[in-house]
């Protein structure tokens, strides 16, 4: 599969237009700052380790996300996102950058707008930690029980990929699947699956599946803190 369409950049697109989809029913309602912090382990099928923290604030109109993952190498990668909301105008935006250990980035930015029929149009670009552009565009939908997707993303080659997603809620757990279809035909896949246990922590295994057939998993158990 051509490298511009690994699967952790379509993860990063694809999210941005679910994130999106979400933003009029949770962004646009905040009546006031609310603060929600998170951290915890993750654990993968080939034996690495690390930590995770989020804090994300919301406000009307709205959002900011910062995550740092931290390896059992002691190597950080931080990511910083901001969403926005329009709800007069039903048109939102994403800024994210990641940075890594080394100092190097790779940022998003992405418009959306909601369409008389409901769905949420969403088109921008990624530039990668290697300074290479792509583009996507992406329509969302809302399901009864979620949103589904499709879309497509143009390498710095000009070769396009298209996609799909999904994002479902049923039994208090939440799955989450994107799937990448490159100009060869080659398929990837990466399945994320959330549930919160009795303890009040919340459970997240990300099962990444690429065009070889070879399925790696890592584990996360997360404790969410919210701030009046």
């Amino acid at each position: 599969m051509n490298p511009s369409f690994r699967l952790p950049a379509l993860a990063t697109l694809l999210l941005t237009s679910f994130a999106l989809l979400a933003a009029p029913a949770s962004i646009a309602a905040e009546k006031k700052e609310r603060t929600r912090k998170a951290s915890g382990t993750y654990s993968t099928s080939d034996g690495k380790s690390g930590t995770v923290d989020t804090t994300v604030t919301r406000d009307q109109g709205k959002s900011t996300r910062e995550t740092d993952v931290t390896n059992q190498d002691g190597q950080t990668v931080t990511t910083d996102a901001e969403h926005t909301w329009n709800k007069d105008t039903g048109t939102g935006t994403t800024n994210r950058t990641t940075t890594g250990p080394k100092g190097k980035t790779a940022t998003t930015t992405s418009t959306a707008k909601k369409n008389a029929d409901g769905t949420l149009t969403t088109t921008g670009s990624r530039t990668g930690f290697n300074g290479k552009t792509s583009t996507f565009a992406n329509t969302a939908t809302k399901t009864e029980n979620g949103h589904s997707s499709t879309g497509s993303i143009t390498g710095p080659d000009g070769k396009t990929a298209t996609t799909t997603g999904s994002v479902t809620h049923e039994n208090g757990k939440t799955t989450k699947t994107q799937t990448v279809t490159g100009p060869n035909g080659q398929t990837a896949e990466r399945v994320v699956s959330s549930k919160k246990n009795d303890d009040g922590t919340v459970t997240r295994t990300i099962e990444a599946t690429g065009p070889d057939g070879k399925t790696t998993t890592r584990t996360e158990t997360i404790k969410v803190e919210v701030t009046p």
